[in-house]
């Protein structure tokens, strides 16, 4: 499964639980903001370390093979930036 030891996913655990609590702050201040642009992009990029933490650690590929690795991490990464272009050009739409 992985080679990590045992302290080393209670690390990647609390560091998943800390951007977790991050992307909750960032929720609270979405309600609060005039930059939802920016706020975006804060959760998208918290997605993406989240899920590469997830492919590393939690599904052992930190070893494992490249071209696994890379793919799982791209498949988030694609994602979110489409929906970072999305938001891109929904606040370049409304400015205008």
């Amino acid at each position: 499964m992985t080679d990590r030891t045992p302290r080393q996913l209670t690390n990647t655990w609390i560091i998943l639980v800390l951007m977790v609590l991050a992307g909750l702050l960032l929720s609270l201040k979405v309600q609060n903001s005039a930059a939802p642009l920016v706020l975006t992009l804060g959760f998208l990029m918290l997605a993406v370390l989240k899920a590469r933490l997830v492919v590393l650690d939690f599904l052992g590929l930190r070893s494992g093979p490249r071209v696994l690795r890379v793919g799982l991490i791209a498949w988030p990464l694609f994602f979110s930036l489409a929906a970072a272009a999305k938001a891109l050009i929904a606040s370049v739409s409304h400015v205008g």
